[in-house]
Order: C-alpha cells, then sequence, then structure tokens
C-alpha cells in the first residue's frame, strides 16, 4: 500500500474567523492547489480514497484532488482533525 499525505492549499488569516475549522482556502490557496492536484494527475497517480479532515480548508482541498480527476471516493475522517487520533489510518 502507498500513501500519500498532502497537506491542505493556503487558509484564511487565523483570527479572521471565530472557529478555526471553519477557515476556507484563498483564492491563491484554490489556485495553487489546483495547479499541484494537476501535476499529480499528470504524473499518473490516482487514489483509491481522498481522507479529509472535517475542516473546511482540508475538504476543499479534497474536493480539488477530486474534481481533476485523482480519485472518485472521499471520505471525511473525525480521526485526522486536530485533536483525532490518526494511527488508525497508519
Amino acid at each position: 500500500m502507498e500513501l500519500y499525505l498532502i497537506r491542505h492549499g493556503i487558509a484564511a488569516e487565523r483570527g479572521s474567523y471565530n472557529n478555526d475549522q471553519e477557515r476556507p482556502l484563498t483564492k491563491i490557496g484554490h489556485e495553487k492547489t489546483s495547479k499541484v492536484a494537476k501535476e499529480l494527475q499528470k504524473r499518473g497517480l490516482h487514489f483509491d480514497l481522498i481522507l479529509t479532515s472535517p475542516l473546511v480548508r482540508a475538504k476543499e482541498t479534497a474536493a480539488i484532488l477530486q474534481d481533476v480527476g485523482l480519485g472518485s471516493l472521499v471520505e471525511e475522517s473525525e480521526s485526522l482533525a486536530p485533536e483525532g487520533d490518526i494511527h488508525q489510518w497508519l
């Protein structure tokens, strides 16, 4: 099994939202994430599962990966949230 870890794109500044989990990607974050996703797709990568945390910016990043064809299945997992335990996925 191969595991690729992809961090979310550039998000809105801390403090601009009451809840950190609600911070979305910025316009530049969307653009750069899309560019990286397209490059990964050109290199022939395809993921069986795109796993995302419940954070808005992470879900937006996962959607971009899905939109360029890197994978069709996206699943949200609380274990990937900042206070979560990712060990079940390792």
